[in-house]
This record gives structure tokens, C-alpha cells and sequence, in this order.
């Protein structure tokens, strides 16, 4: 498995993003069951992946982790627009169709919040899903976060309007949930 064990849950390890992942990441991201919830409409290069890798997965101003089933990347999950200062961050998302359905985002999510409480002593974690992905506002809900805003036809999926759910929950929130 390249890349450390960093976050360990029952079924998934989270564990640094390495190069190699790169082809995952292009491959699963060109699928539209992946790209369109995430609102990615361009497609990318070689050379533009290779940058992506550079200046965003590898950078220390965000928390990116592969979730690994079983020694195997399924995908993507980190913190980002990290602000130590003012305790807060957004998580982000996404999993290979061929798991989804079966709780392994609910279970990185959770691996993931809670690091941002416990190891970076934040105070909120944001998330934010369209309106229309059930799955994704659940994996938000069970990491503890409930509706705090829903920003109208503020993105678009097939050339619609659709809306778009701001969660977010507090430590304390988190904690007394067990979440």
C-alpha cells in the first residue's frame, strides 16, 4: 500500500495521497457518477493532473487523504480552506462507484471530523452537497453536521440550476453526538 496508514477506522485507512494514485484519481474522476456531484465540468490533461497532484494534493495548507479499502485507493476525502485561526474547515469527497451505497464515506467522514477536532482542535467543520445528492447530505448528517444554509441554483449539473446545502457541525455538536 503506498503511502502511511495516517486515520484507521473498521474497514477503511486513510493514508497520504501519493503520485502513483494519480491515475485512480483521473480515472475515477472522468466518470460522470463522480464528476458531476462534484460540479467538475472541464476535463484535464496529463500535464494538468500532474499540477493538481503539486500544488493542491501535495500542499500544506489542506488535509488530503486516499481512502484505502483492503490496501486499495476507492477515493478521496479532505479538509480544506483550513483556517487553524479561526478553527474552522470545509471537507470534500468523493468514492468509486463500485463502493458506493455501502457506508465507507460515512466511515472516512467521520475518521476525518473527528481528527479535526481532536488533533487539530478546530471549533466548526463545514460541508456543503447539491440538493439533489441524498448520499453525499447523508454522509454530512451522519458526521453530525445539520442545514445551516441552502445556496439557490448555485451550481449547475447537466446544464440545470440546482441548489446547494450548506451543513456544518461544532465540536461540541460532534461530541455529544458520538458521531
Amino acid at each position: 500500500m503506498p503511502g502511511g496508514a495516517f486515520l484507521r477506522g473498521e474497514r477503511v485507512t486513510l493514508r497520504t495521497i501519493e503520485e502513483e494514485d494519480l491515475e485512480f484519481v483521473r480515472d475515477t474522476l472522468a466518470d460522470p457518477r463522480v464528476r458531476r456531484p462534484l460540479t467538475m465540468v472541464q476535463p484535464k490533461n496529463a500535464e494538468s493532473w500532474q499540477e493538481f497532484f503539486e500544488e493542491r494534493l501535495s500542499d500544506e495548507e489542506s488535509v488530503d487523504l486516499a481512502v484505502s479499502i483492503d490496501g486499495e485507493i476507492r477515493g478521496l476525502v479532505w479538509l480544506f480552506d483550513l483556517d487553524q485561526q479561526a478553527g474552522h474547515a470545509e471537507i470534500g469527497y468523493w468514492l468509486a462507484p463500485d463502493v458506493h451505497g455501502q457506508g465507507i464515506m460515512t466511515e472516512a467522514a467521520r475518521l476525518v471530523v473527528e481528527y479535526a477536532f481532536e488533533e487539530l482542535r478546530l471549533h466548526r467543520v463545514r460541508g456543503r452537497a447539491l440538493a439533489s445528492n441524498e448520499a453525499s447530505l447523508g454522509v454530512l448528517r451522519n458526521c453530525g453536521m445539520s442545514e445551516e444554509a441552502v445556496a439557490r441554483e448555485a451550481a449547475t449539473v447537466d446544464g440545470e440550476y440546482v441548489d446547494m446545502v450548506h451543513l456544518g457541525v461544532l465540536r461540541e455538536e460532534f461530541e455529544e453526538a458520538g458521531a
